[in-house]
């Protein structure tokens, strides 16, 4: 027990603590006998205070009733009978985040615009982190759902909680509240977020995380050896141009490549020729898929 550890310490150091109302002096031969009885009798009722409080929780979480702080909750507020409702305001924010994340934008790079722009996160702060970022994809909550008990106290005693995995029961409510953003959307963000977790990994064993930094990157992969290939800004004689260039020719791969360098507009030439057929013929090819 904390108490009689730091009452001990005091003692050691002949230092008494006075306790009026039940009259006990800690220098007393008598003091620490009564006090031992008291704090475990204190302790027994925090436990037994934080087992009814457990209780109630998950009898709450059966019945499907849904609790959030809502002051630090991004797009959403409460009415008069402490339901979550849409805050339009906000709710923009996070449309606008789920839409630059499935354009292609990086955690990164949708924090820095947010930042850019001045817009402050669910908690007022003008900081916007891609963990904050992240963890709004991964909200269930956006598309009118909730998933209760996400984590868990793992003492009464520390008050220290944990994420949950497994340990406690969840419950999963369906439909609780109105959704800022559809679940088919939420459903596509989510695969993404399991697509770009994804790492590349070459022929020859190098790994390549995801990359937003141009819509062809991570798309073009060398026919010769396997490799990505990367944007590179060259300088030809004086020349500037933009061209596409294996990996295993600007850097050690281990791998001898002869594949030819690709000028950006050659590559987006082909690309938008490439559209023009699928559309053009795109009975054709309904049929074969």
């Amino acid at each position: 027990l904390d108490c009689l550890k730091y009452i001990r310490q005091l003692k050691e150091r002949n230092i008494p603590v006075f306790f009026e109302k039940e009259n006990i002096n800690t220098l007393d031969a008598k003091g620490e006998v009564l006090l031992t009885i008291m704090a475990s009798l204190a302790q027994q009722e925090s436990q037994s205070l934080s087992q009814n409080v457990k209780l109630g929780l998950q009898f709450r979480y059966q019945r499907g009733e849904v609790q959030v702080n809502h002051s630090r909750f991004l797009g959403y507020t409460k009415d008069e009978n402490g339901r979550l409702v849409i805050d339009p305001e906000q709710a923009e924010v996070v449309r606008r985040i789920y839409r630059e994340y499935l354009d292609g934008y990086s955690t990164d790079k949708i924090a820095a615009g947010l930042e850019r722009d001045g817009i402050l996160t669910g908690a007022g702060n003008p900081r916007w982190h891609t963990s904050t970022v992240a963890k709004i994809l991964r909200n269930e909550k956006y598309m009118g759902d909730a998933l209760l008990q996400k984590t868990y106290t793992v003492d009464y005693l520390s008050k220290k909680r944990i994420k949950n995995n497994g340990i406690m029961p969840q419950y999963y409510v369906e439909n609780d509240h109105e959704a800022i953003i559809p679940k088919d959307i939420f459903m596509r963000v989510q695969d993404e977020l399991v697509r770009r977790r994804l790492v590349k990994v070459s022929p020859n064993g190098r790994k390549h995380g995801f990359s937003s930094n141009h819509v062809f990157s991570q798309m073009i992969v060398c026919g010769e050896c396997g490799e990505l290939f990367r944007r590179v800004h060259w300088n030809n004689n004086g020349c500037r141009s933009i061209v596409w260039r294996c990996l295993s020719r600007l850097q050690s791969t281990g791998v001898i490549c002869h594949a030819r360098t690709v000028n950006e507009e050659v590559l987006k030439n082909v690309v938008l020729q490439a559209f023009n057929e699928l559309l053009g013929s795109k009975s054709a090819y309904q049929k074969r898929l």
